[in-house]
C-alpha cells in the first residue's frame, strides 16, 4: 500500500511539475511576442495558440494533483459551519465519489471523441497539431484524478502528503 501511495504521489508530482513547466513557457513565449511585436514589429503567428493549448493541459495535468492534496478552489462554508471532523470527512469522501462519477463519464465520452479525432485526422488551426494529442492529455488528467481519490480512499480518506 504504501509504494503505490509514494508511486502514485510521485506521479501526481511529476504532473503538477510539467504543469508549472507549462506555465512558465506559456508566460515566456506571452511576453517575448510581446517585446518583439512592440519593439520590432515582428511577432510569431502560433504564439498565442501554443500559449493556449500550454496552459489549458497544464490546467488538465495539475488536475490530479490538486485532488490528491485537496487544494481545489472551494467554499470553505461547510468547514465553517460544521465542527464534527467525522461528518466533514464524510463529506470530503462523497465529494471524492461525485468526482470519480463525473470524472468517469468524462472520460468515457473524451476516450470516444479523441478516437473520432485520430479518425478524422483533425489538427489544430495554426500550429497543425493532432487534436486527438490534446483529447488524449485531458482524458488523462481525469483518469488521473480517478486513481487520485482511488488513492484517497485506500488512504481511508486522508490527504496523501
Amino acid at each position: 500500500m504504501k509504494l503505490y501511495r509514494d508511486t502514485v504521489k510521485r506521479v501526481m508530482d511529476f504532473l503538477f511539475a510539467v504543469s508549472a513547466l507549462l506555465l512558465g513557457v506559456s508566460t515566456l513565449m506571452t511576453f517575448l511576442n510581446a517585446v518583439l511585436r512592440r519593439g520590432f514589429s515582428f511577432s510569431f503567428v502560433w504564439s498565442e495558440e501554443f500559449c493556449t493549448y500550454c496552459i489549458v493541459i497544464g490546467v488538465f495535468l495539475a488536475l490530479p494533483f490538486l485532488e490528491v492534496h485537496d487544494n481545489q478552489l472551494s467554499i470553505g462554508l461547510l468547514n465553517s459551519i460544521i465542527k464534527n471532523k467525522k461528518v466533514l470527512k464524510g463529506i470530503f469522501l462523497l465529494r471524492g465519489a461525485v468526482i470519480i462519477v463525473v470524472s468517469y463519464i468524462v472520460g468515457i465520452y473524451g476516450v470516444a471523441a479523441a478516437q473520432a479525432a485520430v479518425q478524422a485526422h483533425t489538427e489544430t488551426y495554426v500550429l497543425r497539431w493532432p487534436k486527438s494529442i490534446l483529447y488524449f492529455i485531458a482524458v488523462a488528467g481525469f483518469w488521473m484524478a480517478i486513481v487520485a481519490w482511488i488513492t484517497i480512499f485506500l488512504n481511508k480518506g486522508d490527504k496523501v502528503e
